[in-house]
């Protein structure tokens, strides 16, 4: 019995593995931000913030406007449709408001869309618009 039961829930592990798998490989890449999109319908647009996710690394490579950049490292989580980031504890500044300014150094989005290209981040319905780099 124990046997059947092994047999009948391992491909469901499997599958449930696969979906993980599927979302990690779809975000693993460096992905350009394009626009805010606000609850009231205005929308900002973005191109000077670019993410970087790595097998739980992260980074954020901020374009500034003398033309240097900032970056902030940092590691991510996926759960389910949820994408948990937090940066170093040493951000902070003028700098760092002005591009993140995440409360904490950390953020939790819900991932809203997650494809190939493209990728929809919500953060209390501010959604941030990315498209693959």
């Amino acid at each position: 019995m124990k046997k059947w039961l092994y047999v009948l829930c391992l491909p469901l592990l499997f599958s449930v593995f696969a979906a993980c798998s599927d979302d990690e490989d779809k975000l693993t890449n460096k992905w350009q931000l394009r626009r805010y999109e606000f609850p009231d319908g205005t929308v900002q647009a973005v191109d000077s913030v670019f993410y970087n996710f790595q097998k739980g690394s992260f980074s954020a490579i901020c374009l500034l406007e003398d033309g240097s950049y900032q970056t902030f490292f940092g590691n991510y989580s996926l759960l389910d449709d949820k994408i948990s980031i937090i940066l170093l504890p040493e951000y902070g500044g003028e700098v760092y408001d002005k591009y993140m300014g995440w409360e904490d150094n950390k953020r939790t989005f819900h991932i809203d869309e997650l494809s190939s290209s493209s990728l929809r981040l919500n953060y209390e319905d501010i959604i941030s618009v990315f498209r693959k780099y």
